[in-house]
């Protein structure tokens, strides 16, 4: 265990401190626990030294001086206990008496932030900045606390006259992103030059120009209050949450997720549970240049002219992801797919047009637009359309790594930034239920996001689509508008919420389950996934909640192997009840034996004292849960190696889309373009 110590540190910290012995016990009665080692005190945990039993399982380390560990139950980065090593103290313990337990959270146990009601007891704007730690909001012309763009915080602008042009004119210069000194401060004059422009063409019904740039003034009054509004504290997020809620009848309070200080929020990153972070951005465009400068037209003017990746479909149904085709095609197409949304490739100048075009007058129902592409490789190098970024968003990206990067160090098993994308959506755009195996950070350029989150696992609720299936990491289950009777099980879902708008960063932790949707206004933003370290325990060790996914994952690959792309139709029939044949049978003896190899694995686990399922209970729910109704797009003429049917994917608008899209010449690429389809 020395020589385990030693390589550790010798990995992150080739230069170490002192060193010192150091013993740990664990004299808990009845809790195995995992000993985290943090490395530095601002770092999460970096590898578990673990397992130590209880009723007086010790560990003996080479340590650090001044480096950080942390006792948590095994199977879980909730701590216990947290200590600092010292030269002087050698002998570390837990017991019931030390222990500290967080309490599990009340959904309405949350009070909205104390100075709230102050803030907007203010009537105007001089009344506003009078009041300390507040801000009058351009946009929604009420008090708020302060913000470090949304708001104006130290003095109101004076009354100026102006005529309709002049005003367009100003508002031209404040809002071009070359021009000295653009940021917030610009943006919100830029907001006011076009409210006195509209104010005056309103009388004639007219919607003027902007000059230079050639666009309608209230197309750019909708794109700047979404940059220039934001949530402003917990009493704004409740009343955005409450009225952007779905009816999802569950057994369980839907628990908002917290929204605190920088300094509060460190330990729920590294002990992986969502969180906001609201003071985190400061009045400084260079340093957090995305909620300060970044706008459609800011865009716009620097990304390359290369192509994106662009998903599109009606309202009530965008926007379902799913895996490249290529992994259905290497995998010898095991499920039937028949797509609607349609993923496409455009030029960024051409996305923007589609996203100020109005909507042609024969469509029936809205068509939307959601941009996703990267623009971060791996450690954080820049890149847009597949290039070298431009010099202006390579500086942006690189100041927002650099500020991201010390709330990235501390996540758990944390080794670096492995991409990050640019979303740019509509009001309307959905990204149901899903999880991601990386944890996340997440920013808003502009627009405010409805998050619904779920804790990881909850198999026996989600209904997760398996592996080899085109939405494998989605769940089956539309929370919007549930189908009680195909998933009954979803009334015992665990389910948090959320909103995130300009100025917050989120915290989304690897595995748990979200969906984003955008409820009230266009959206865009950036987010930045990490990648784990080698010395990182498995998933399903450090995570109990995870562990049903790795017997349905274990179960799902031992029938792959054998059945190959017929996997999909087999395990279907088993799910339907079907048995008899050679082939089935084999399949079920194949499951029952991954069931049994999966149980002695969990025997081997801390905390393994919970009496598990029977194999044929297990096998049974992993066929209900993921198996008995992914076969129901099947088509006349499907099997098993027959490609995607496209004949359901939706026609893009507007025609002028059509006419510069671009078809791709693979038909397994990631976006196929398919452009004129129907043809």
């Amino acid at each position: 265990m020395v020589f385990w110590a030693l390589a550790i540190l010798a990995l992150f910290f080739p230069a170490v401190g002192q060193l010192v012995n150091i013993t740990f016990v664990n004299d808990l009665k009845a809790v195995d626990c995992s000993l985290l080692w943090h490395g530095p005190i601002d770092s999460g945990p970096r590898a578990d030294f673990g397992p130590v039993p209880a009723q007086g399982g010790q560990k003996v380390l080479e340590v650090v001086v001044g480096h950080r560990f942390s006792v948590t139950r095994a199977g879980s980065l909730e701590p216990l206990l947290q200590f600092d090593i010292t030269s002087d103290v050698h002998h570390y313990s837990i017991n019931e008496s030390i222990a500290v337990g967080r309490p599990v959270p009340d959904p309405d146990s949350a009070e909205p932030s104390s100075c709230a009601a102050d803030c907007r007891s203010a009537a105007s704007c001089d009344q506003c900045v009078q009041l300390t730690g507040c801000g009058w909001s351009v946009v929604r012309q009420q008090c708020f606390p302060g913000h470090p763009f949304a708001t104006e915080n130290s003095e109101c602008p004076e009354t100026k006259s102006g005529t309709l042009q002049t005003w367009l004119e100003e508002a031209a210069t404040l809002m071009d992103p070359e021009a000295s000194g653009f940021g917030s401060a610009s943006l919100r004059a830029a907001y006011r030059a076009l409210q006195h422009a509209n104010l005056q063409a309103s009388s004639e019904g007219a919607d003027p120009v902007v000059p230079t740039m050639d666009v309608p003034s209230s197309v750019f009054m909708a794109e700047l209050a979404a940059k220039l509004d934001a949530v402003f504290d917990d009493a704004d997020a409740t009343e955005l949450l409450a009225k952007s809620r779905h009816e999802i009848k569950t057994h369980r309070k839907v628990t908002m997720v917290k929204r605190c200080k920088l300094s509060d929020a460190l330990p729920y990153i590294s002990r992986g549970e969502p969180v906001v972070i609201t003071d985190f951005f400061r009045d400084d465009p260079e340093t957090h240049p995305v909620p300060h400068k970044w706008t459609l037209e800011y865009l716009k003017r620097f990304m390359h002219r290369g192509f994106y990746n662009v998903a599109a479909d009606f309202k009530s149904v965008c926007c379902q992801y799913y895996e490249p085709r290529n992994i259905s095609a290497q995998a010898g197409y095991p499920y039937p797919f028949n797509p609607r949304t349609h993923l496409y490739r455009d030029r960024f100048s051409g996305f923007v047009d589609t996203l100020r075009a109005k909507r042609t007058s024969d469509q029936k129902e809205p068509m939307l637009h959601y941009f996703h592409d990267v623009v971060m490789e791996r450690d954080g190098k820049p890149v847009v359309a597949g290039q070298a970024a431009p010099p202006p968003l390579d500086a942006d990206l690189a100041a927002t790594l650099a500020a991201l990067r010390p709330l990235a160090q501390r996540q758990a098993f944390f080794a670096g930034v492995a991409n990050a994308k640019l979303w740019i959506g509509q009001r309307g755009v959905t990204m149901p239920l899903h999880y991601d195996s990386a944890d996340n950070l997440y920013i808003m350029a502009w627009g405010r996001k409805r998050v619904t989150l779920a804790e990881p696992g909850q198999l026996r609720a989600l209904y997760p689509f398996p592996n080899g299936h085109p939405h494998a990491g989605s769940s089956q289950v539309n929370i919007s508008h549930p189908d009680w009777s195909k998933h009954p099980g979803f009334v015992d879902a665990t389910l948090w919420e959320t909103v995130i708008g300009p100025g917050g960063v989120f915290f989304l932790p690897g595995h748990w389950w979200h969906q984003f949707e955008q409820p009230f206004e266009d959206t865009a933003s950036l987010n930045l996934w990490s990648y784990e370290s080698p010395q990182a325990p498995p998933i399903p060790v450090r995570d109990e909640r995870m562990r049903l996914n790795a017997l349905h994952d274990y179960m799902e690959k031992q029938i792959s192997s054998i059945f190959k792309n017929k996997a999909g139709m087999t395990l279907a029939s088993l799910a339907a009840g079907r048995g008899g044949k050679k082939r089935l049978t084999q399949a079920n003896e194949t499951l029952h034996q991954a069931v049994e190899t999966w149980r002695k694995w969990m025997l081997t686990l801390p905390n393994a004292g919970t009496p598990l399922p029977s194999a044929e209970a297990l096998v049974q729910e992993f066929l209900e849960l993921r198996h008995k109704h992914v076969m129901k797009e099947r088509w006349p003429g499907w099997s098993p190696g027959v490609e995607w049917n496209m004949s359901a994917l939706v026609a893009l608008e507007p025609p002028e889309l059509r006419a510069r899209c671009v078809a791709s010449t693979e038909k397994t690429a990631t976006y196929a373009s398919v452009c004129n389809w129907p043809a």
